[in-house]
């Protein structure tokens, strides 16, 4: 129970030194970027840089600004020193790495310029004006000011843009925002090397630096360069140490999907485990219990983990998962564990079984379930040549999977004059549910547009019949456990009881007499709202209480619920 506490400890630590982390690194990033605006105005003239440095400094500049800006500056290099440190293995998407070492570049050149502006003015009273800093400037220190404001600006972005980018906000403004990225450094070096070149142009200012600053000023410099130095050299002390110890500590058993067994030290996050071993395991926040790509069911060994901390049991609770299921960047196992990841990895070989292609053993998560289905279809093909039978069948198929793919969807199969699609494998289940929707909507305009075209061909027009659900299902590459059929292996299916229901939901329109039979849940997680009067319960085979379902006939005009819709999976 004590090791239990301490390790529930050691969880909410790292949230709060994550969170702390965040904070100083958006305070970093707005003094950068308020400073890269003010080199901007140097685009205008070298008096508007003037005016704008005296805003500028009345924000920073002061007791209050300049205890925020230092204690962010501590805070935010001690915090990536001591996580370099403590980090168990160099396996890492290439975003890391940049992130990674552009953070401890930026430091070593940071130094110089902040003892040539913010110290000399502490110290001797030195003008740090755009007049006395471009002449010392201009033209030998162009590559290094240029050099650190990228670096600087790229590091921010890389950080901002793994924050937000689970925001469908942020992900429906990215194409401007990027452009804004891209713009911010590219104006402020334009800004103040335009204003540097037209002042050695038109005025010969003095170099502005007396000895006795030059002679304070190098010596500190240095000083500052090596003792960070000194720091690296202390973090890879701390990696070698820890490299070395684990080669006599004790191990652990981690066993993963097809019997593969890892023997680990205890210390590592399941998710370090997986980088360290060549183990793919989706990841898309970078480890900061952000996002849930990481979620890992532990078929075993799961009451030797402590709790989940505050901020994993929030992701989790918004998944909706059970007590199964844990965020493999957050525990660390100290005990044997049999783990399952619930999430495929991105770029994972397909054919590859101990890759970690999690498709290939099944993974658990919600996503919405469409059945589509050609009424009459049999009376239709009675009379007519098997040529025409397949050209008929091929068309509607073909516009009936135009229609879903076009929604985001993913046609799982084709069962003789009928389509079952999935929807939210990738986007999660709101989207899923949402694009599942206008799916309808599309395959019943497509089908009518082909009733037009083969309005003299048919007796009757085309009628279809689709029933929707959406919960946690099993998606798998069914048939491809030996790895000898390609065309199974490359092909997902879904498994469930959601399937089931959606089929059923998909019988029961024709019952109805509508063309779609959707479930309360899909509305509830898309977050739409029918008109109640399309309200109506059925009793599905399996389940003991009857279902409520909406019996519409697309195109189907759906309202937005005015309550948050909730991004969990059915129960």
């Amino acid at each position: 129970m004590v090791e239990t506490r301490g390790t529930t400890g050691t969880a909410s630590a790292a949230a709060f030194r994550q969170r702390l982390r965040l904070v100083s690194g958006l305070t970093l990033l707005t003094f950068a970027f308020t400073h890269f605006l003010n080199h901007m105005l140097g685009l205008w003239s070298l008096e508007a840089m003037e005016a704008g440095r005296e805003l500028f400094l009345a924000v920073w500049r002061n007791p209050l600004g300049e205890l925020l800006l230092v204690t962010a500056i501590l805070t935010h290099v001690a915090l990536a020193l001591w996580k370099t440190a403590r980090r168990r293995t160099w396996r890492m998407p290439v975003w890391q790495w940049i992130q990674l070492l552009l953070g401890l570049a930026i430091p070593y050149l940071l130094i110089p310029h902040v003892i040539g502006t913010a110290g000399l003015a502490a110290r001797f009273g030195y003008a740090d004006t755009y007049r006395n800093v471009l002449t010392i400037f201009w033209p030998g220190l162009l590559v290094n000011q240029t050099t650190l404001m990228v670096l600087v600006w790229t590091h921010g972005m890389i950080g901002l843009h793994f924050w937000l980018r689970l925001s469908k906000v942020y992900r429906r403004w990215f194409p401007w925002l990027l452009s804004v990225a891209v713009l911010v450094p590219v104006l402020a070096s334009l800004g103040w090397i335009g204003a540097a070149r037209r002042l050695a142009l038109v005025e010969q200012v003095p170099f502005p630096l007396t000895g006795e600053m030059i002679t304070w000023s190098d010596p500190l410099i240095l000083i500052l360069q090596r003792g960070f130095f000194g720091l690296l050299a202390l973090v890879v002390a701390a990696i070698l140490v820890r490299t070395i110890r684990r080669r006599f500590a004790e191990t652990i058993t981690i066993t993963y999907p097809g019997g593969r067994t890892l023997r680990v030290v205890p210390g590592p996050t399941l998710l370090e485990v997986s980088r360290m071993n060549g183990i793919a395991h989706a990841d898309v926040c970078g480890g900061r219990a952000r996002c849930s790509t990481c979620r890992t069911r532990i078929l075993a060994g799961g009451d030797s983990l402590p709790p989940p901390s505050t901020q994993e049991a929030q992701v989790l609770a918004r998944i909706g998962a059970d007590d199964t299921v844990r965020l493999a960047c957050q525990i660390r196992p100290t005990a044997p564990l049999k783990v399952q990841p619930l999430v495929p990895a991105r770029g994972a070989p397909r054919r590859n079984v101990t890759s970690g292609d999690a498709y290939h053993w099944g993974v658990e998560q919600p996503a919405a379930i469409l059945f589509v289905d050609l009424r009459n279809f049999t009376g239709i093909t009675e009379s007519r040549l098997s040529y025409d039978v397949v050209f008929l069948l091929n068309r509607y198929l073909g516009e009936t999977a135009r229609a879903i793919e076009a929604c985001g969807g993913y046609v799982d199969k084709f069962i003789g004059d009928g389509v079952m699609a999935i929807f939210g494998m990738t986007d999660g289940i709101q989207s899923g549910c949402r694009n599942a929707l206008a799916a309808t909507n599309a395959i019943a305009e497509n089908l009518e547009h082909l009733n037009v075209e083969l309005a003299s061909q048919l007796e009757t027009p085309l009628r279809i019949g689709m029933g929707l659900h959406a919960g946690q299902v099993i998606l798998g590459r069914i048939g491809a456990a030996d790895g000898g059929n390609l065309g199974a292996g490359t092909r997902i299916t879904a498994l469930g009881d959601v399937v089931n229901i959606a089929s059923r939901l998909e019988a029961a329109s024709k019952e109805l007499g509508q063309t779609l039979v959707v479930s309360r849940q899909v509305l509830r997680i898309a977050g739409y709202s029918c008109d109640a009067a399309r309200e109506t319960e059925i009793e599905v085979r399996g389940r003991s209480r009857p279902m409520t379902v909406y019996a519409v006939t697309p195109p189907t005009p759906l309202r937005e619920a005015l309550a948050s819709p909730t991004e969990n999976a059915a129960e």
